[in-house]
């Protein structure tokens, strides 16, 4: 059996599988979840330590990342692993793994390649493997956020720069250029209110709390207005939400999208993901099999 180590690396937590696969079929095989160490050296001692423990053997990598990464698989940008910032981490993996195979991408793409290839995008007549020859945008709205646009089972991408960059949007306030997704992560939401975590926040909404009025339309206008924008912008057949803060859905993604299709009419497909946190480790395996982004051989 050929297995290949997935890590899926976040700014909170880290999801080691080993996968397989078998006429479009993905297997997991072994996973675990692990909090995402601050420090880059303890991070690949921990991840080791890991691997050991699970007890397969491979040559083969394939990695999903936060952030922005050089060609040579170096974090330059980050909102929550500053200590990473210019650490050979990629590299230092590797030969701890003692792995030569390795392959990476963001996560948010893996994410996409996930629900396209194996969750939401396969629709309900097809089955795994086998996803319609159609358009998908992705959202992930979780410690941080991101999007990102498959067609016909490939990213929309730059060579140069990174694309769909949700976090750097802007609009104009009051003559100044504002955050225009402020409220859509959980470091934004979390950052802009009293609140200690965003269950504390869904929860006081869904008791009613007025307080949490205000900050929860906020978010859903945020979202319907990207909906709508990103809609027009890409024209996908389905849009896929993901990510924690859609986890409970009914609090912030129902009303987003009745609101969006006040505008757009219902001419797009709006869904939440099918592989929730399995996403990109589903995605992170279409990458390494398909060999579509970066790599390093």
């Amino acid at each position: 059996m050929n297995e290949t180590l997935i890590v899926d690396i976040g700014g909170t937590k880290t999801n080691l599988a080993f996968l397989t696969s078998s006429n479009n079929d993905i297997k997991i095989l072994s996973s675990h979840i692990f909090p995402t160490n601050s420090k880059p050296a303890s991070q690949i001692e921990e991840i080791s330590n890991h691997v050991s423990k699970m007890g397969y053997k491979t040559q083969s990598l394939s990695l999903s990342l936060p952030g922005v990464w050089s060609s040579n698989g170096v974090l330059l940008e980050s909102n929550n692993l500053k200590n990473w910032l210019g650490y050979e981490f990629i590299n230092n993996l590797k030969q701890a793994l003692n792995i030569k195979d390795c392959i990476w991408e963001t996560d948010v793409i893996c994410g996409a390649l996930g629900e396209y290839h194996y969750g939401a995008g396969t629709g309900q007549d097809q089955s795994p493997g086998n996803s319609l020859d159609n358009s998908l945008l992705y959202l992930n709205l979780g410690t941080g956020i991101g999007a990102a646009l498959i067609n016909n089972g490939k990213p929309f991408k730059s060579k140069s720069h990174l694309t769909l960059r949700m976090q750097k949007l802007l609009l104009p306030i009051e003559d100044e250029l504002t955050s225009a997704t402020d409220l859509l992560s959980g470091n934004g939401l979390l950052k802009s209110t009293k609140y200690s975590s965003i269950e504390e926040l869904y929860n006081l909404y869904k008791k009613g709390e007025p307080e949490t009025y205000e900050i929860i339309l906020k978010s859903q206008l945020q979202l319907s207005c990207w909906i709508i924008n990103l809609f027009y912008l890409f024209a996908p057949e389905v849009i896929v939400l993901n990510g924690g803060l859609t986890y409970d859905w009914t609090v912030l993604c129902e009303e987003a999208i009745d609101i969006a299709n006040e505008e757009l009419n219902n001419q797009v497909k709006i869904v939440p993901g099918s592989l929730k946190e399995q996403a990109p480790i589903y995605g992170a395996y279409v990458n390494s099999t398909n060999t579509i982004c970066h790599s390093e051989r």
